[in-house]
């Protein structure tokens, strides 16, 4: 047997390189294989080294990173090679969702356990961990990325309060969108949209709980959406999501479904996964992939 690692050392906390080193001294008698992303968008060409000497009936396959790691490695990781994942990013919410502590529960669960099918969200460019999302989580990404502001709040060490400072000028924004949803059993219409989610996962923007219910092991993604033409209602579901009280909010609505296609009038930023991509049609799907997910 031999793990290969996948780790990008520039992710989160930075701190991939010295997760490696302790793993090899932990684990003196487990060959390991490490591959290091030099720039952005690399994993693509190391999955595909890895892949050029990788036996799926023995070797291991483990990736180090954030979540925009993990979705890029998934994009061209094959459906049905298992993989584990330990978080070295700064949300980390497929992780937390899935209950992941330290990297020695890692490695228990890739060395002594079977993978376990798991959902994520198949879309035309690739693999999406956590959520897709339209409205207001990806205005405040937008404007925070490259940012005079951002720049200035980092050379004075309050990096951090960016998205809190564009996340009160997008909630104040009056922008509202308009998004036909057609899922398994229904289409709908939806006016005076303030956000759309689509997930498959517990946890989105590190830490806030998208659905309660939401899971990667369901075979099925969560619709959770805002519909508000008032500043009052947009605070009020906002509210409703970081105090957890997502069924008891009337603004807060949210249905479930294998397949989903998503339309709006014209060219609109998502995030997907804490990175920026531009839709205007998108059919989603749940995948099938299969994690050294270990007992929870």
């Amino acid at each position: 047997m031999i793990v290969y690692i996948l780790a990008n050392p520039r992710a989160g906390n930075g701190k991939a390189v010295t997760i490696i080193r302790d793993i090899q001294a932990a684990y003196p008698q487990v060959e390991i294989k490490s591959y290091l992303t030099t720039s952005k968008n690399d994993e693509y060409a190391q999955v595909e080294t890895i892949l050029s000497v990788f036996r799926k009936e023995s070797d291991r396959f483990l990736i180090l990173g954030g979540d925009g790691t993990l979705s890029k490695v998934l994009s061209i990781w094959p459906k049905d090679f298992p993989f584990a994942y330990y978080p070295t990013g700064s949300g980390n919410d497929f992780a937390r969702a899935t209950g992941i502590k330290n990297w020695q529960q890692v490695m228990e669960n890739l060395l002594e356990t079977a993978p376990l099918p798991i959902c994520v969200l198949e879309v035309p460019s690739g693999v999406v961990v956590n959520s897709l999302d339209i409205g207001y989580p990806a205005r405040v990404i937008a404007h925070s990325e490259n940012s005079a502001v951002k720049r200035w709040f980092n050379r004075l060490k309050i990096g951090k309060l960016t998205y809190l400072f564009f996340g009160v000028l997008s909630l104040l924004n009056p922008l509202q969108l308009s998004v036909v949803v057609e899922t398994n059993h229904q289409t709908v219409a939806l006016d005076h949209l303030f956000f759309l989610s689509i997930a498959n996962n517990t946890y989105f923007g590190g830490g806030i709980m998208i659905w309660p219910e939401a899971h990667v092991t369901k075979s099925q993604m969560d619709l959770v959406y805002v519909s508000a033409s008032s500043i009052s209602q947009r605070i009020r579901a906002l509210l409703a999501l970081l105090v957890k009280r997502h069924k008891a909010s009337p603004f807060l609505q949210h249905m479930t479904a294998e397949r989903v296609r998503l339309i709006v009038p014209h060219e609109t930023v998502a995030q997907v996964d804490g990175e920026l991509q531009t839709i205007e049609q998108v059919t989603i799907r749940c995948q099938t992939r299969y994690y050294y997910l270990g007992k929870e």
